[in-house]
């Protein structure tokens, strides 16, 4: 028995490629279902905004719903006026690219609104926890990161600057008030604080604040080239044929893929600087 375990077996390093690749595929199954309900769990809780205050939301949703109203206002007029050149395929296009530059501005400000909607049905949650950490920047825009110990479990929130400066001196215990949904940290009190442990605020470098705005600014990016893409095509002299619209639509397709494309490139060159990839 002794000899088998010794010697050599040639199928040993088949065995050992099928296994790896057996566990490279779980690894794979794991991780793409993990990451559909990460996305879930990142819109419910307002995507982009989460964090935010209310009434930022909200002030933000007016914003988008009047730049809406207004697209789809100049949109209507450019069917009109193409309707009135015998164009109509130009004029609904542009009607359409308006329609897209609207669905797309307001899918940042819709789960963040669904989030508050929610909220004002439940009372806020209160939660206490050991301070872990804390980071100057999070993942949205104009917030910081708070992470506590609660229960066997880290949780992560997004809290306003001002609230960040109670835990910079020696915060041990940290207990704070928070919207169910939209993750909104209304109150923090300090309950426990050591002198002794002061926090050492990790290093925040271009990168991390490049790619915090990043995807507001691709967002913003895709909606300006989805417009300026309308503007060129109506200006193109190319009749009234069905011509006219395909190349408008083309380039519309072109300049938001060339943004859209650029922005995943640059966000993946970010977290190579970052050293986030193995």
């Amino acid at each position: 028995m002794r000899s088998l375990g010794t010697m050599r077996n040639p199928g040993s390093r088949e065995l050992r490629r099928r296994q790896a690749r057996l566990e490279s595929q779980q690894r794979n199954a794991v991780r793409e279902q993990t990451q559909p309900q990460r996305r879930e769990e990142s819109i419910r809780r307002g995507g982009l905004l989460e964090g935010l205050a209310p009434q930022v939301v909200m002030r933000l949703a007016l914003v988008i719903g009047v730049s809406g109203i207004i697209l789809i206002a100049a949109g209507v007029l450019g069917l009109l006026v193409e309707m009135g050149q015998h164009d109509v395929p130009l004029g609904i296009l542009v009607l359409l690219l308006a329609l897209a530059m609207v669905s797309v501005a307001g899918s940042v400000a819709a789960p963040a609104l669904r989030a508050v909607r929610r909220d004002r049905k439940v009372p806020p949650r209160n939660v206490q926890g050991q301070l872990v950490g804390a980071s100057p920047i999070s993942a949205t825009p104009g917030l910081c990161t708070l992470a506590l110990s609660v229960g066997r479990n880290v949780e992560q929130y997004r809290i306003r600057p001002e609230l960040f400066d109670k835990v910079r001196n020696g915060a041990t215990v940290v207990g704070i008030s928070v919207s169910p949904s939209l993750n909104y940290v209304q109150t923090l009190t300090v309950i426990r604080r050591d002198r002794l442990a002061a926090m050492t605020e990790p290093t925040v470098n271009r990168a991390m604040k490049v790619s915090v705005w990043l995807p507001l600014v691709s967002v913003g990016g895709v909606v300006v080239a989805l417009g300026l893409a309308g503007l060129i095509g109506t200006l193109l002299p190319l009749g009234t044929g069905l011509l006219h619209p395909l190349v408008t639509l083309l380039v519309a397709a072109a300049l938001a893929g060339v943004v859209a494309l650029g922005a995943r490139w640059y966000g993946n060159r970010l977290v190579r600087e970052l050293g986030l990839v193995e």
